[in-house]
C-alpha cells in the first residue's frame, strides 16, 4: 500500500513490487525535471547579475581611467614642453616613460639671466600618488627660482626640502605622509661654460674623450667610469623625508665644461628594468656603457639609441618603473 501524499494527492493504493518501482521513478523524475527547472532559473538569474556587476565594474573602472587620463593633461600642462626645454637647452633630449598613465617621475626647467636650471626628478611611487607628489615639486622649484631668485643647486635642494615637508607635515605629524623624493639638479651658465651641480641620491654623469686622463679630481664623490665618464655622486639625502624639523644640507660641484662635453642625470627606472635573456635587472654600468658608446651623436639620435636598448632589454617584460633620462650636450 503507498500514499500519494508526494504529489498532494489524498488517495491511497495498493501496489505491487514493479509498479512501486516504477512509481518511485516517476516521482524522482518528476523531482529532478522541478530541480532542473530551478537550477536553470537560478543560473539565468546569477548570468544575469554578473552582467550587471560586470557592466557596473566596467563603468566604474572608465570613471577611474578617465579621471587619471584628466590628471595627465593637469600633469602635462605643468612640466615643460619639449618646444621649452629645447629653447633654454638647445642640444638636449629628454627620454621620458611613465609606467602608468601619469608618472611619479617628472622633469623641470628654469632660467635666470644666463643660467639654465634643469633637473631630473623621482618622487616616492609612481602613478596617481607620484604624480600628486610631482606637483608639489615642480611648483616648489619654480617659487625658488621665479620668488627667492635662488639659481645655486645646493641651495634649491634645501628649499624644496623645507617646501615639500612644510606641504606634507612631516616634521611634526605623526600620521603624515612620510614620501619623498630624490633627484639631481644642474645649472648651465652658456657665456662661462660652467656647470653646478647637486643631488639627493641621484648623480650626474659628463662624458669627454679622455676625460680620466685630462681631469683633476677635486674630492671623493668624483669618479671615473673607463677612460670617457665621470661620474659625481649624490648626496644621500632624500627630499621631505627627515623626521626631525630640521632641513638637510647638500653639496654644491661646480664643472668647467668644454665643447661637446655630453651631461646626463637620470632617475632609477632604467637601470631597475628587468629583461635580457635571464630577466635581470640592466643596471647602472650597462646605462653608462650605451651612454658612452652613443656620446658622439647628436641627442635626437642618442635618445633613439636608448629607446632602442630599453626596449630590447625589457622584451616582453611589465615596465617596472617611471624612466627619466636627460642630457645636454655642449
Amino acid at each position: 500500500m503507498i500514499s500519494l501524499f508526494l504529489l498532494d494527492i489524498n488517495v491511497t493504493y495498493e501496489l505491487g513490487p514493479t509498479q512501486v518501482i516504477i512509481f518511485l521513478a516517476l516521482v524522482a523524475f518528476i523531482l529532478f525535471k522541478l530541480r532542473d527547472k530551478r537550477l536553470k532559473k537560478s543560473k539565468i538569474e546569477l548570468e544575469r547579475i554578473v552582467e550587471e556587476r560586470t557592466a557596473e565594474l566596467k563603468h566604474k573602472e572608465q570613471e577611474i581611467t578617465d579621471s587619471i587620463r584628466y590628471a595627465l593633461r593637469i600633469q602635462l600642462s605643468i612640466i615643460p614642453t619639449q618646444q621649452r626645454v629645447k629653447s633654454l637647452l638647445p642640444k638636449s633630449m629628454v627620454y621620458y616613460k611613465p609606467k602608468d598613465i601619469v608618472s611619479g617621475d617628472f622633469y623641470w626647467i628654469d632660467t635666470i639671466g644666463d643660467e639654465v636650471l634643469f633637473s631630473a626628478v623621482d618622487c616616492t611611487g609612481h602613478g596617481v600618488p607620484g604624480a600628486m607628489m610631482s606637483v608639489i615639486g615642480l611648483k616648489s622649484l619654480s617659487q625658488a627660482v621665479q620668488d627667492k631668485q635662488l639659481t645655486k643647486p645646493s641651495d634649491l635642494l634645501q628649499f624644496l626640502d623645507i617646501a615639500v615637508n612644510d606641504t606634507l607635515r612631516q616634521s611634526y605629524d605623526p600620521g603624515a605622509v612620510k614620501d619623498g623624493m630624490d633627484l639631481a639638479l644642474c645649472n648651465i651658465n652658456y657665456k662661462t661654460l660652467t656647470l653646478q651641480y647637486a643631488g639627493a641620491f641621484n648623480p650626474l654623469v659628463l662624458i669627454r674623450k679622455n676625460i680620466a686622463n685630462t681631469y683633476q679630481v677635486t674630492n671623493e664623490r668624483e669618479t671615473f667610469y673607463g677612460n670617457d665618464l665621470l661620474e659625481i655622486k649624490s648626496d644621500k639625502s632624500p627630499i621631505g623625508s627627515n623626521q626631525d624639523g630640521v632641513a638637510d644640507t647638500f653639496t654644491n660641484h661646480t664643472i668647467q665644461l668644454q665643447k661637446d662635453d655630453c651631461i646626463f642625470i637620470y632617475t632609477d627606472g632604467y637601470a631597475d628594468q628587468f629583461g635580457g635573456p635571464k630577466g635581470k635587472k640592466f643596471k647602472y654600468n650597462k646605462l653608462k656603457d650605451v651612454l658612452i658608446e652613443n656620446a658622439h651623436l647628436s641627442m635626437d639620435e642618442q635618445y633613439n639609441a636608448l629607446d632602442k636598448s630599453f626596449n630590447a632589454w625589457k622584451g616582453k617584460q611589465e615596465q617596472v618603473d617611471d624612466v627619466l633620462v636627460i642630457g645636454v650636450k655642449i
